[in-house]
């Protein structure tokens, strides 16, 4: 009686140690695969000091294919994907001392017959790990006139604070079409361009 006792008690022991070996593989596996895809950014590429502070870019995107035609014709030709040390104004402003970023050089061109208004400065970020930002930081944005007369090409910088750049290999920059003047009729449908971040 004992003995036949003893076998189940082991058997038992046996089969919960089965299942939750097999119960930790599954978990680790659905981690392994969560984290396939993303981008860790450790090594600063390049420094840059600026008024507002020190800019440290962790990877630069140049061979950037995203664009929009239409009245307006947008093109990105350079992401940088980094951290800022703030000082100063802008650090007093803000309230933050240190910052993770993505900021774009835009080529904005106007390609129609007339004058328009490009709202580019209330574009908002969305990146791949579910963060998003409603409009780019106006003390670190360049402030570009958004008026644009017939064949006017602008280049405008926008930076967009991040929580964490970590992970970050897609991103959809989003905003309102074109208007014949602040508050005038919109000339053309939502501008929407989706990229993702290649090394």
């Amino acid at each position: 009686m004992n003995k036949w006792l003893f076998s189940g008690i082991t058997a038992a022991l046996l089969m919960a140690s089965a299942c939750n070996s097999e119960g930790s593989l599954e978990e680790e596996t659905e981690q392994d695969t969560s984290n396939e895809n993303e981008t860790e950014y450790e090594t600063v590429l390049e420094e840059e000091e600026r008024e507002e502070g020190t800019f440290s870019i962790y990877e630069r995107f140049t061979d950037v294919t995203a664009n929009a035609d239409g009245p307006v014709e947008m093109t990105i030709n350079q992401i940088d994907v980094g951290m800022a040390d703030l000082e100063g104004f802008v650090a007093a402003t803000t309230g933050d001392e240190t910052i993770d970023y993505v900021e774009m050089m835009i080529t904005i061109e106007n390609s129609s017959d007339e004058s328009m208004y490009v709202p580019y400065g209330e574009a908002s970020l969305k990146a791949n790990t579910g963060e998003a930002v409603e409009t780019a930081s106006l003390v670190l944005s360049d402030d570009i006139e958004p008026h644009f007369e017939e064949g006017d090409t602008k280049e405008v910088r926008l930076l967009f604070p991040l929580e964490s750049i970590q992970g970050v290999n897609k991103l959809t920059l989003t905003m309102n079409g074109p208007s014949t003047d602040l508050g005038g009729d919109q000339l053309s449908e939502e501008i929407e361009l989706s990229f993702k971040l290649a090394s």
